[in-house]
């Protein structure tokens, strides 16, 4: 079988061997496309985020009342729970075990909305500021040092907003961060020589004017850069509306509470079947059931250092390098054609004699696979470009 024939001119493409599709379907059998979360069985024994380490000692608190339980029930010389016939059968269990269900279920999907609408919010932070990156370095022409000073200080705004937002919803006052204050040092208010406080500035609201400040002055742009500054105070404003709006107390004050009478009654409904296991199964209940509960605790407020919330510095740090890379990469106008090379045959930058000899061996690899009775109109387009060429 022969390999196609890489049909370009310039340009860092791959060639002809990579694009054959047996080869690639080799390389790429033992692959397989993964999530981003690599959690695997052996995460079972994974202590750092599991909630279980904060479960464990009111775990071990229910075991020790059901083994009290027990003892009074079972053992002969203090068995007066079973003398004063305290309630014994599954009734309770069912009937608090469906609220209890209802009640966990809701808790967990409430703080898991607040998580999932924090991630998107994030997100929204991420495009805009890519977009408003693209605004700012392409469209943007420096006219004078000065101008590409300028330019080059609203990216350095670009990058200290997602930092900015980080610790503001940390609740982490000033500027003078690692990852926040090297990148606004250039404005008046946060320079290095600033000696009042800035803890009761809102620091991303700041950088948003200043960049609407910079954007006014190309009024050709200004209309769709300010959306995108829109976009961002958005942003800002949903993010702190979910920082700063708790789940109401009276709804997880009573989950605790019905939970606690749940667990406190469960022995004493279970220790007749099961005698001595109501202790085992005691402690594997609260176990799970408490631990649910702290799941919703843990992610109602995403914004934290701990192993189940957002990663903000991850987000933080990935949009700091793409602008980054964008700074750091050649003017995207400088040479407009090469990218179109193989297509242009009217452009005067197209070596028109190396396209001619790639075509040529891409129409003789066309006609050799002719016996298959595919791709017959290729090897007409081929042969209508390259006599195009020679004419």
């Amino acid at each position: 079988m022969s390999e196609p024939v890489q049909v370009v001119v310039s340009g860092a493409t791959p060639t002809g061997t990579q694009w054959d599709p047996v080869r690639r379907a080799v390389q790429t059998l033992g692959q397989n496309v993964k999530n981003t979360n690599t959690d695997t069985w052996s995460d079972v024994l994974r202590l750092s985020s599991s909630v279980m380490p904060k479960v464990l000692v009111p775990a071990l608190g229910m075991a020790a009342w059901a083994a009290l339980v027990a003892v009074f029930h079972i053992v002969k010389d203090v068995n007066f729970l079973k003398t004063l016939g305290l309630p014994n059968s599954m009734i309770l269990i069912s009937v608090l075990g469906t609220a209890m269900g209802l009640l966990l279920v809701f808790r967990v999907n409430t703080a898991y909305d607040r998580f999932w609408e924090g991630r998107k919010v994030w997100s929204i932070v991420h495009f805009q500021c890519r977009n408003l990156a693209r605004f700012i370095w392409v469209y943007v022409q420096p006219k004078s040092v000065e101008e590409a000073q300028q330019q080059k200080g609203a990216m350095n705004l670009l990058i200290a907003f997602p930092a900015a937002l980080k610790h503001a919803l940390r609740e982490e006052p000033g500027h003078r961060w690692a990852d926040l204050g090297p990148y606004v040092q250039h404005i008046k208010d946060f320079g290095a020589d600033v000696q009042r406080s800035t803890s009761g500035l809102i620091i991303p609201i700041e950088v948003l004017v200043h960049l609407q400040s910079y954007v006014n002055r190309y009024p050709a742009y200004q209309f769709p850069a300010s959306n995108a500054i829109a976009a961002l105070a958005d942003a800002v404003s949903n993010l702190q509306r979910v920082r700063t709006t708790p789940i109401p107390a009276a709804y997880t004050l009573h989950l605790k509470q019905t939970l606690i009478v749940y667990l406190l009654s469960l022995p004493f409904q279970i220790v007749v079947q099961l005698q001595w296991f109501t202790i085992p199964v005691t402690f594997f209940s609260a176990l799970i059931m408490l631990g649910i509960e702290v799941i919703g605790g843990e992610i109602e407020n995403p914004f934290g250092f701990d192993n189940n919330d957002l990663p903000q510095d991850d987000y933080c740090d990935a949009i700091a390098h793409e602008i980054s890379q964008i700074m750091a990469a050649d003017d995207p106008t400088a040479d407009a054609f090469g990218w179109i090379q193989p297509f242009s045959l009217n452009n005067n930058k197209v070596d028109s004699q190396s396209l001619k000899v790639h075509l040529q061996a891409a129409l003789e690899a066309s006609v050799r696979r002719k016996e298959t009775g595919q791709h017959h109109w290729v090897e007409s387009l081929l042969g209508k470009i390259v006599s195009v060429i020679q004419s």
